[in-house]
Order: C-alpha cells, then sequence, then structure tokens
C-alpha cells in the first residue's frame, strides 16, 4: 500500500476535482463527506466554501493517491473505502469533520484511488501536515499487517512510479523530487552531496548561496520548475542547511566506520564527500566574485554621480559668474551712458557753473 501525499499551492479545488472526475480515468465516487457527488464542479465548489473559513491559508488542497500492489486487483470498494478511512484514523484525520472523498480509478492494472481532503476542517481549523510523508509509510506497512496485503516495498512499489502514473505532470514531478529528497537527505554531510545524489535521479537545482551557505533551491525535473519549500517546509534551502549542518559530524563518523569495516560503498561516500567540498568551495568562490562585482558596480556607480554632481555645480558656477558678468556689463554701459548724457548736458550749458571765491567777493562789494 502507498499514499502518497499531494499539497497543493492552487488555492482552489476546481483542478483536483476535474481531474479526478475526467473520463479516461474510469472514475468511480466511492465516498463523500460535506460535499456534493453531483459534479465536479458542485464538489469543488462544497470544498472552496468552507476553505474561506481559513482565506489566507494557501495550502488548504490535499491530494492523496492509495495504490496497491497488482496482486491486490481483485480489492472490492468496499475494502478500498474501509482501507481509506483506516488510513485516515492513522493520520489524524477526522472523518467526521472534515469535508473529503474518494474516487476509484480503473485505468491502470493496480487498485488506486484518490482522496481529495480539505485542510480547513468544519470548525475552521487547519489539518495538520507535518511529517506526512513519514506518517503515511508507517500507517501503510501497519495496514499491510493488519488486513494482509501485499507489502508494496516488496512488491516492488516503494519508489512509487506506478503511483506517479496516475498523478498530473507537475504532481508527478513533486512526488519523484520529494521520493529522491527523502532517500538521500539522511545520509549526506553537504548539501552540494544532495544536490549531487538527486542529480543522479534525473532532478537538476538551481542553488542560492548566502555567506557560503545553502539558503534557496528549486528542483527541476522533466521541465517542472518546484521550489524546495513547496515540497515541504523541511525541504527549504535554509531548513536543509540546518538539517545538514546539524548531522555532519554523525554522517562523517558513520563513513568512517563504515570505512574501518571495509564495507562496499565508502568510496563513493568519500568521493560524494569530496565532491561536496569541491563544489561547496567553488559556489563559495562564486559568490564572493558576485559580491565584489557588486560592490565594483557600486562604486562605478557612486563615482558617475559624484562625476555628475561636480559637472552640475561647475554649470551652475559658469552659470552663475556670466550673470555676474553680464550685470557688470550691464552696470557699465548704464554707467556710461549716464556719463555721456552728463557730458552732453554741460556742452549745451544746461548746467550752471559752481561760482568760485572770488567772483562771489566781487559781488559783495
Amino acid at each position: 500500500m502507498v499514499g502518497e501525499i499531494l499539497i497543493s499551492n492552487n488555492p482552489s479545488f476546481a483542478h483536483i476535482c476535474a481531474y479526478v472526475a475526467r473520463e479516461e480515468k474510469e472514475g468511480e465516487i466511492l465516498a463523500v463527506e460535506g460535499v456534493r457527488d453531483t459534479s465536479a464542479a458542485d464538489m469543488a465548489e462544497d470544498f472552496d466554501v468552507q476553505r474561506e473559513l481559513r482565506p489566507k491559508l494557501g495550502r488548504a488542497v490535499m491530494h492523496v493517491a492509495l495504490a496497491w500492489a497488482p496482486e491486490e486487483k481483485g480489492m472490492s470498494n468496499e475494502l478500498m473505502l474501509e482501507l481509506t478511512r483506516a488510513w485516515m484514523k492513522e493520520m489524524k484525520i477526522d472523518t467526521e469533520n472534515t469535508q473529503w472523498s474518494l474516487t476509484r480509478h480503473s485505468d491502470k492494472k493496480h487498485p488506486h484511488g484518490h482522496l481529495i481532503i480539505n485542510r480547513v476542517d468544519n470548525d475552521g481549523a487547519v489539518v495538520s501536515d507535518q511529517k506526512n510523508y513519514d506518517k503515511s509509510v508507517a500507517a501503510c506497512r501497519k495496514l499491510e499487517k493488519q488486513y494482509g496485503l501485499v507489502n508494496a516495498k516488496e512488491a516492488g512499489m516503494d519508489n512509487r512510479r506506478a503511483v506517479r502514473e496516475q498523478l498530473p505532470v507537475w504532481d508527478a514531478a513533486k512526488s519523484h523530487m520529494q521520493d529522491s529528497m527523502s532517500r538521500h537527505v539522511d545520509h549526506v554531510a553537504w548539501p552540494e552531496e544532495l544536490l549531487a545524489a538527486m542529480k543522479r535521479d534525473g532532478i537538476n537545482s538551481q542553488a542560492k548561496y548566502q555567506g557560503g551557505k545553502l539558503q534557496a533551491v528549486t528542483f527541476e525535473y522533466q521541465g517542472q520548475f518546484i521550489k524546495g519549500s513547496d515540497l515541504g517546509r523541511e525541504c527549504s534551502g535554509n531548513m536543509l542547511t540546518k538539517k545538514i549542518d546539524a548531522q555532519r559530524d554523525t554522517v562523517l563518523a558513520s563513513r568512517v566506520a563504515v570505512e574501518l569495516v571495509g564495507a562496499p560503498g565508502i568510496q563513493l561516500g568519500a568521493e560524494l564527500e569530496s565532491f561536496g567540498q569541491q563544489v561547496g568551495a567553488q559556489l563559495q568562490a562564486n559568490d564572493k566574485a558576485e559580491k565584489q562585482a557588486l560592490e565594483q558596480k557600486r562604486r562605478q556607480e557612486e563615482q558617475t554621480k559624484r562625476e555628475a554632481e561636480e559637472q552640475t555645480k561647475r554649470e551652475a558656477e559658469e552659470k552663475a559668474a556670466q550673470r555676474e558678468a553680464a550685470q557688470k556689463q550691464a552696470n557699465d554701459k548704464a554707467e556710461k551712458q549716464a556719463l555721456e548724457q552728463r557730458q552732453r548736458e554741460l556742452s549745451r550749458g544746461i548746467q550752471r557753473p559752481t561760482p568760485t571765491i572770488e567772483q562771489s567777493s566781487e559781488n559783495e562789494i
């Protein structure tokens, strides 16, 4: 048994309800709780109405692909529904206080169904998504033993390829990334080792570093780009850095222990460690070069700004000097004109001469 959980960032249930209702999937609704089963549109509308109790919750749509080994192809609808309810109980999801629907598809050789759950329950509380992957695996193993089902891992289904075949492209890519992450993350001593291991699974990555530490990462698989944080909170760049930093000593110590007993595979671990250190050093160098380039750009911008300010100052001083020269020229011209006017008046005798002292004495006599 496999329970593949996908929590969508899509704020509406319309897409997933339309998907499970597609005719080519030969879908049959086995049960609903709190929503109508008259059409995909009606079902999505009912889900969305309750989702509005938590309008700021961006990840309200929970889609669970439940699948069993081909050996269980004779599984009845009643047993599939019973197993689904039991799985929800193990996951601490209240089947009576949360909206959900189960649709069985018959387009594959193995029995499988699609469980849609509203993470906003009837009281407006949020259904937890913490450690969903681990809890689902434990629930599936428990139910296999309890009901005498074929063990999915022994049947070769633990890689969940069969489940991914029935998922939309983006969801299938996300599932593959989550599987790869869960297989490798506990066994690496450096983030670069994890990215290298996932690359061998066909998953490329675009990492952003700050101060030599992984801060954010986006994964790509078959043309689908998904941020690490969208795979789960623990898969964000910052959280991966914290986890790997915390386990580094333990992982390295275990490698040494394995090497001491001559176990196979240690060479690969050493190569991964070496590769991780080399990539880490290269990324740090790239980060340093990027900072230097940014600093150089900042200095150039400051120099350009200073030159512009100095140019503006020079132009202002030149204009002020020009105004001062023009004013002086105007003053000189006015003074010259006044002097010429005075000279003309004197030449015409308009201006009376100032009497001398001798002339004044003679007049008094």
